[in-house]
């Protein structure tokens, strides 16, 4: 990339949330309604995002401007907030649906928090209603309506097997994982809790990523030639050939000088970390052989 020569450092993970003045904590059932609201509002904006091809707005810069949109002042909204975060630590361990919407937010678990991860769960959240029958402006109504509500078997197997194909999610579920769905926790009427299925998607999309970018590290080490824990531009290049269509050599020396630029040193080399950062934000794709469960060698 461009730039003067100051290097990029890696960003701080997850989002920034303060929680409200003295501890004050909203009332767990106007979280959930604000919850509920929320989430088919933002499913509303990214029909029209992926519609239009605009870039996703990310949950935090959502959740923001949803408040402020909703009560009008900047200073409301803001105060409203940190009360919703009190309220979200403080019950979180007690109620599965506030800790999916504390890690769907990155309230809780902030250094686990992706967009990646946000996406593919809301994705599945709108796939369960789609092959349910359910238009996605009534999904507040329907969450708010029913302490369990639940999605068909059916529909959150299928919604799994398809949204784990999409691009929002690293890896595609296998048979084994869309049948484990069938084991989550039923309500009355037979369906699967939804927010056991949302906190499933999300435990599924943070494996996932783990899984690849410990792929992407064992892919480099075998590119490693000489074994020195670093990759020159001859090495990058062979490996980017291995996993992308990439194939124009100043494309590929382009993203060489992307990597190294992460790195905190200043000499032009990238080690499998970086590489494996930069293979998962570019969709890279992993061959299997590298896709087991053991970690990469140190």
């Amino acid at each position: 990339g461009g730039g003067g020569g100051a290097k990029k450092k890696k960003k701080s993970g997850g989002p920034n949330y303060k929680g409200g003045e003295g501890g004050k904590a909203m009332a767990v059932e106007n979280v959930l309604r604000l919850v509920h609201e929320a989430y088919e509002v933002k499913i509303l904006a990214d029909i029209k995002d992926d519609a239009a091809d605009r870039p996703r707005q990310s949950f935090t810069d959502f959740l923001k401007s949803f408040l402020v949109r909703k009560y009008g002042l900047k200073s409301i909204a803001t105060k409203q907030l940190g009360e919703i975060y009190n309220s979200v630590i403080a019950q979180e361990a007690k109620l599965e649906r506030v800790r999916c919407f504390g890690l769907i937010s990155g309230m809780v678990d902030k250094e686990g928090w992706s967009q990646g991860m946000c996406d593919f769960t809301l994705n599945m959240l709108k796939k369960v209603c789609d092959l349910d029958g359910r238009a996605p402006n009534n999904i507040s109504e329907w969450l708010s309506a029913d302490k369990e509500p639940g999605a068909t078997p059916e529909a959150a197997a299928l919604a799994m097997h398809e949204v784990s194909r999409t691009k929002v999610c690293p890896l595609a579920a296998s048979d084994s994982v869309i049948e484990e769905i069938g084991r989550l926790p039923k309500n009355e009427a037979g369906n699967v809790i939804v927010h056991n299925l949302l906190m499933f998607a999300i435990e599924y999309h943070k494996k996932s990523v783990v899984k690849v970018k410990s792929g992407f590290m064992k892919l480099f080490l075998q590119h490693d030639t000489n074994g020195d824990g670093v990759l020159e531009l001859q090495e990058f290049s062979a490996m980017i050939k291995n996993v992308s269509s990439m194939n124009d050599e100043r494309e590929i020396c382009a993203l060489y000088e992307e990597a190294a630029a992460f790195e905190d040193d200043d000499d032009d080399t990238i080690t499998k970390e970086t590489f494996a950062e930069l293979a998962s934000k570019y969709q890279f794709e992993c061959p299997t052989e590298f896709l087991d469960d053991d970690p990469p060698p140190e």
